[in-house]
């Protein structure tokens, strides 16, 4: 068995092509620092349907938690293919987003977030999501915000420069 390496990088990932281009920018921090990368993707509202919403349409928890936990493979494979650069630790949380993130941020070197999609929102308005905005004031440790752009972001890892 593995010993798990006190040096961590937490990334919020919901399966969004601008959290994909998180873990790869989380990864290449964490090659920086030699730190390992848990991913972390949090579905605990998914179990509060719409009080409008059709009684047959509220799934039961285990079966949110195997899509969680598929949505989560799926982003990390996307980021890495096969062979991730660094240790990644996928970790499916049954809470809202902010208390898992920052639960999973306590003695994290850094925390990983992304802004919202471009146009998402009014006007004027800043492109952060409230769980950003949370995780920006409520965290224990540095928190990186990156822009939306996923282009923006190299990947890295095998026969990949990294940025």
């Amino acid at each position: 068995m593995q010993a798990e390496n006190p040096r961590r990088i937490v990334v919020g990932v919901d399966g969004t092509a601008r959290t994909v281009a998180a873990l790869r920018w989380a990864a290449t921090e964490a090659l920086r620092r030699d730190a390992e990368l848990y991913a972390v993707h949090a579905w605990g509202d998914a179990l509060r349907p719409a009080s409008y919403a059709p009684v047959g349409d509220h799934a039961t928890p285990e079966k949110c938690a195997r899509r969680a936990a598929a949505r989560l493979a799926e982003a990390v494979h996307a980021a890495f293919g096969a062979t991730p650069p660094v240790p990644v630790r996928e970790v499916v949380d049954d809470r809202a987003a902010v208390p898992a993130l920052l639960d999973h941020a306590r003695d994290a070197e850094l925390l990983v977030v992304t802004t919202r999609a471009a146009g998402a929102g009014r006007p004027g308005e800043s492109g952060l999501s409230s769980t950003t905005l949370c995780c920006l004031r409520q965290a224990p440790c540095p928190v990186v915000v990156l822009p939306t752009a996923a282009e923006q972001v190299q990947p890295v890892g095998a026969g990949a420069a990294a940025p």
